[in-house]
């Protein structure tokens, strides 16, 4: 009795490595793992595990279970005289607690000392541990069947279910494998007799208790079906690489990902029909990702359009590759523009040539627009706008922007310069899915969601599972989103509300592709707020973008950075991007849109020709969504009223209604005029002043000069060695009755040129105040920094 009662504590589950299993978020099997010793063995809570499969075994092994105390001593008894006094057949005697400490301890039962140790080691178990845990204990260490153990990994690998779901013929079937796993494995033909018949014999015992369930009779007749390990799923294994790199000390367990198979299949399927369709246009690879913005949850992840591919590297994972975003991060430049206040959507931006130091971006068709609104310019992806646009802002940059968005790996900020708006960085898909999720989350950031915290409630690890993910959801360096909500939400804005939902206005207005014709009778009446990209030498293309509660980005290219001329974001990308936007819409998936309720959004009378608010001039306006107190407030000033000298035709400095009448011209700044020139436009030029006008009238009157160059923000360099052959071009744009400009440093003259010709100064070393004056005597000045290097 004394030794009964101080004999130690043994361990009955730690001992042993567990499989991992994975489901996609409706609880869908998407993997599962072998434990280390190369078997199939998945730990599964005894709340889990059906009380029909829990009463059938006792039924079959241990009718006595909850009565004894770990050994049946008339069962002993009885097996002990008829295998060894008697003599005749072996019988067997074992308690389900004798049978767990046989398969813990891996002790000989076939032999008096150890069976006599199996005796032992069950009171053991039994002092320690309650009958619920010694349950629990054995159902996850039985064998079923080749390398099969426990019935959590026995439901999943024969019926390809939890065990929670198990049916009753199900669960009586695999109450019988355990007692003899190798002859009663029921993937073995020879097997699945035996099994129907024992079953069947099991099942008249158990309606004896359970008369209700005879209507399960017929269906303990049928053929046993079940699949092996050979049928296990090994589905979205792009995705299942990424988690296992994000989450490397994951301990064995259940776990429930983000993954919706249905979509996973439905990015699947899209993908390699696409790819077989355009495999005569150079196109052969392609990645794709599908995130719920509203959850961030990763729901769809496909890193190649073919995992078993070595001549594409198909296991490598396109959605974690770093690759040039192209003109993907423009919306964000237009969205930070709009924040500090220096455009709204129709404002008018230039397209036009532009040099900044000595950086000149070029457009993609090497020509220029002219003036257009600034969602025409972020639609039309021209570059020199958006290009002047970033070098604009002052308080937040792109480059902040993508820091405080995630972007890994990014090279100092002087590294790209201004080429960082055409996509001069690189970026993986799935850090920029997650931007485009912070526009639709109006300006949040948000980290993604793949293994989602609830997994270890739904189905769960050895006591270890809910610790092991509450480590990596609340404690994990990598993933502080999931600290205080408030906090996160001040931490996290990158962009205002009204902002960000501006900018995805802009979007919407991008207009959707097809690849066949036909698709263009029926367009979607849902907003699709998107934008392409293309990297240079057509490495990579690119469509991203939000519709209902998805982010949706396709890439095609090659894992090489072998460039193709095909690789173009609208034509190589757009049309799979719509493809499956559009059967997303088929199966009701894509719901509500983005709404400015709350928002300090409203709409305004802007004048359609020039952007800027209406004065009472301008010939006609159209609605314009405006930020109060925050967008541009500048009332249009290319509609002016002029007096007109009735008898030259001049221009009047004072009204006299006998002589004079009024007239309205549109005054273009000059830079302005020579591009509608350009495009073939011709705007009707106000005429000169009358000779009586004084430069004390005339130059009160329109705008003053605007120097855009030098710039008072770049220090320029000279070489010492050829300092007399540097020249520095002075320009400025002037308002349209200008017709010269007069250049003076530190107050002297220096030169005379037309209005659209640069001067071009002999610079010297040192600081100096640059000074222009039209011929109406309206000037401006900035600094300029002259420095020498050898």
């Amino acid at each position: 009795m004394l030794l009964y009662l101080f004999i130690p504590k043994p361990d009955i589950t730690q001992h042993i490595s567990y499989s991992t299993a994975f489901y996609d978020n409706d609880e869908k099997l998407l993997r599962l793992n072998l434990a280390r010793d190369d078997r199939y063995r998945l730990w599964t809570p005894i709340d889990k595990i059906p009380l029909d499969i829990q009463e059938a075994t006792l039924l079959y092994e241990d009718q006595y279970f909850y009565q004894h105390i770990g050994i049946n001593v008339v069962a002993l008894t009885k097996a002990f005289y008829t295998s060894y006094i008697k003599g005749s057949r072996r019988v067997g005697a074992s308690t389900i607690t004798m049978q767990l400490a046989r398969l813990r301890f891996g002790m000989n039962t076939h032999v008096i000392l150890g069976k006599l140790e199996q005796i032992f080691r069950a009171l053991q178990i039994e002092r320690h541990y309650s009958k619920t845990e010694i349950l629990e204990a054995y159902f996850n260490l039985a064998p079923y069947g080749s390398n099969i153990e426990g019935v959590g990994a026995a439901s999943l690998v024969y019926f390809d279910k939890p065990a929670s779901k198990l049916n009753l013929p199900e669960s009586l079937l695999l109450s019988l494998i355990p007692q003899n796993p190798t002859k009663r494995n029921p993937i073995k033909k020879t097997a699945k007799p035996i099994l129907i018949d024992t079953r069947q014999r099991l099942f008249t015992r158990w309606l004896e208790d359970h008369p209700d369930d005879a209507d399960w009779a017929s269906a303990m007749q049928l053929p046993i079906s079940v699949k092996s390990t050979s049928d296990l799923p090994f589905l979205a294994p792009h995705f299942m690489n990424h988690l296992r790199s994000e989450y490397p000390h994951l301990k064995s367990g259940q776990y429930k990902t983000s993954i919706k198979l249905n979509l996973q299949k439905l990015l699947e399927r899209h993908a390699t029909s696409y790819i077989e369709r355009r495999d005569r246009d150079g196109l052969n690879n392609t990645s794709a990702m599908l995130l719920n913005y509203k959850t961030m949850e990763v729901v769809a992840e496909l890193g190649s359009v073919d995992f078993f591919n070595s001549k594409i590297s198909g296991q490598v994972n396109g959605t974690q590759a770093k690759r040039s975003p192209g003109s993907t991060l423009k919306p964000f430049i237009y969205g930070l523009a709009i924040d500090e206040g220096l455009i709204h959507p129709l404002s008018l931006v230039k397209d036009a040539a532009k040099r900044f130091g000595a950086y000149t971006p070029e457009n993609y068709d090497q020509g220029f627009l002219g003036p257009i609104t600034a969602t025409d310019s972020l639609v039309l992806s021209r570059n020199v706008p958006a290009v002047n646009l970033m070098y604009e802002l002052k308080k937040t940059g792109l480059y902040e922007l993508l820091v405080a968005g995630g972007v890994k790996d990014l090279k100092p900020k002087e590294f790209y310069g201004l080429a960082l708006a055409l996509g001069g960085n690189e970026v993986t898909m799935l850090e920029l899915v997650k931007l485009y999720a912070m526009l639709a989350n109006l300006g949040e950031y948000k980290e993604e969601v793949i293994l989602t915290p609830e997994s270890s409630t739904v189905v769960s690890n050895e006591n270890t599972a809910k610790a092991d993910i509450n480590q990596y959801f609340l404690s994990n360096d990598d993933n502080e989103n999931h600290a205080n909500s408030e906090q996160r939400s001040n931490e996290n804005r990158l962009l205002s509300s009204e902002a960000a939902y501006l900018t995805l206005q802009m979007l919407k207005q991008n207009t959707a592709v097809d690849e066949m014709d036909f698709q263009k009778e029926s367009r979607q009446k849902y907003p699709v707020y998107w934008k392409t990209g293309t990297s240079f030498a057509f490495r990579d293309a690119w469509a991203v973008g939000v519709a209902g509660p998805y982010v949706l980005a396709v890439w095609v290219g090659n894992f090489t950075g072998e460039g193709h001329p095909s690789f173009i974001g609208s034509k190589a990308a757009g049309p799979l991007f719509f493809e499956i936007i559009r059967s997303l819409e088929s199966y009701g998936l894509i719901k509500d849109n983005i709404s400015a309720d709350g928002l300090n959004v409203t709409k305004v009378d802007i004048c359609a020709s020039t952007g800027d608010l209406p004065n009472v001039h301008c010939p006609k306006t159209k609605k314009g969504l405006f930020i109060p107190g925050k967008s541009p407030i500048k009332i249009s000033d290319v509609h002016r009223e002029i007096y007109i000298d009735k008898k030259t035709g001049l221009r009047a400095c004072r009204f006299d209604s006998a002589t004079t009448k009024k007239d309205v011209y549109e005054f273009w700044p000059s830079d302005l005029i020579s591009l509608f020139r350009q495009a073939g436009i011709v705007k009707r030029q106000p005429p000169i002043y009358l000779e009586s006008c004084s430069i004390n009238e005339t130059g009160t009157r329109g705008l003053a000069p605007v120097i855009t160059s030098p710039s008072s923000l770049i220090r320029y360099t000279v070489r010492a060695s050829k300092l007399k052959d540097e020249v520095l071009p002075f320009t400025a744009t002037t308002d349209s009755d200008s017709n010269y400009l007069y250049w003076f440093i530190d107050n002297r003259f220096v030169g005379k040129v037309d209005r659209d010709t640069p001067f071009f100064w002999h610079p010297e070393v040192g600081t100096f105040n640059v000074k222009v004056v039209d011929d109406l005597g309206r000037g401006s000045s900035n600094k300029v920094r002259v420095t020498l290097i050898q």
